[in-house]
């Protein structure tokens, strides 16, 4: 069970929001930074990305802001951190997460096409 504090640190937290200000880049790190808006404070986030890393887990470069986004807003207490890095664990989560979606997204497409063919003996126009 959690105390009224921690649950009081996720509201606020999920009340969040993170706007993209830009990014700066040196020797394959890219740094998006991020305002964070928690009521009517502003609280500027930067989260860093090896771009040397990302075509190994088949994350494309104009996914990295929303994907920055998504860390800083699954952070349980925004206010104690404002400089994140996206790891390399991160990055292979997301990648089994993107497998797992197109696994099934086939698995619903066979079996769309399985239901489609079972009145393979009726045909058009229908016989009288």
């Amino acid at each position: 069970m959690m105390d009224s504090s921690t649950e009081r640190k996720k509201e606020e937290a999920a009340k969040t929001q993170f706007l993209l200000t830009g990014f700066t880049q040196a020797a394959g790190i890219r740094i998006y930074a991020f305002e964070g808006r928690i009521d009517a404070r502003r609280i500027d986030y930067t989260v860093e990305v090896d771009l040397a890393l990302i075509p190994g887990y088949g994350i494309r470069i104009q996914d990295l802001p929303l994907l920055c986004r998504e860390l800083l807003q699954q952070r349980a207490q925004p206010d104690e951190i404002s400089s994140v890095v996206f790891t390399e664990q991160q990055m292979r989560s997301h990648a089994e997460k993107l497998a797992v979606a197109r696994d099934g997204a086939e698995h619903r497409k066979k079996q769309a096409r399985h239901f489609a063919s079972a009145d393979v003996g009726t045909g058009w126009p229908p016989s009288r």
